[in-house]
This record gives C-alpha cells, sequence and structure tokens, in this order.
C-alpha cells in the first residue's frame, strides 16, 4: 500500500512539473530620452520604472502552435545593444528565430538593404514583414496577427 501511494504522489509531482507554468522578473528600464526597455536588471545610464513577473509556460496558445513556422530572421552586427534587446524580447516570446550577422558579410548586407532599403540593424523579419530597430508592440503585434487564437 506505501509503495502505490509514494508512486502515486511521484506521479502527481511530476505531472505538476511539466504542466505548470512559472514567474521570471523583467525589469522595465527607462532612458534620459524616455525610451523604455526590458531586461533583466537595468544597464547604466538608464534607471528602474518597473519591475514585473512574467508568467512563462503553461497553456497558452503558443503550446499548440509552431511558433517555428513565423520564420522569423534578425539582423545584427556583432556589438550592438539594441539587437541585444531583440533577442532578449523575441526569446522572453518562446519564438525560434534565425540570426544573421552582417558585419563582415556583404552577400547578407546586400539581402539586408533589398530587405529594409538601407544598411542598418537590427531589423527583424516575421513572415512578408520586417522592423527596424527595437519596436517591441510592432514586432509583438506582428506575431500576434500570426498566431491563431486559442480555440
Amino acid at each position: 500500500m506505501s509503495r502505490i501511494i509514494k508512486w502515486a504522489s511521484l506521479t502527481g509531482i511530476c505531472a505538476l512539473m511539466f504542466s505548470a507554468s512559472f514567474a521570471v522578473d523583467i525589469a522595465i528600464c527607462e532612458d534620459e530620452e524616455g525610451n523604455q526597455s526590458f531586461h533583466k536588471s537595468c544597464p547604466p545610464g538608464t534607471f528602474l520604472v518597473e519591475e514585473k513577473k512574467v508568467s512563462v509556460g503553461g497553456n497558452s496558445s503558443s503550446d499548440k502552435f509552431d511558433l517555428s513556422k513565423l520564420n522569423v530572421v534578425l539582423y545584427t552586427i556583432p556589438v550592438c545593444e539594441t539587437c541585444e534587446e531583440v533577442k532578449i524580447y523575441l526569446k522572453s516570446r518562446d519564438i525560434p528565430f534565425a540570426e544573421k550577422d552582417v558585419s563582415k558579410d556583404l552577400e547578407l548586407q546586400k539581402e539586408l538593404t533589398e530587405i529594409s532599403g538601407k544598411l542598418s540593424v537590427p531589423v527583424t523579419v516575421i513572415g512578408d514583414e520586417f522592423v527596424s530597430g527595437y519596436d517591441r508592440v510592432r514586432i509583438g503585434n506582428i506575431i500576434d496577427s500570426l498566431v491563431p487564437p486559442e480555440e
């Protein structure tokens, strides 16, 4: 009898571990010009506006939709804080993306210029649309428009 109870308890705990969501702390930081960004902690030259707990995991429409179908490509260069912010945002939403470093690749520079009309990073390509710079709201809206609603 004791083994059955232990087995049932262990099975229940495992089920909870794999279905439970958890929260991460996100710092909303602002610079002197009022631009806000999201980090684990505020970088130099910014101050903390608000700290939020964001739920990660659990049951959501993104669990049912294969997010790799979004076909997200991020054009970057190695030392680019704004590029890092886009990466952090995409990772926070569990969005898989391909990163293309245009710093030393003339073909990628040409490809980027054809897409966005200029040689500037970051550029996030989501399906048939692109976003220059770090426009979290626009990136989020494009992603949300492509992910089917939960049934």
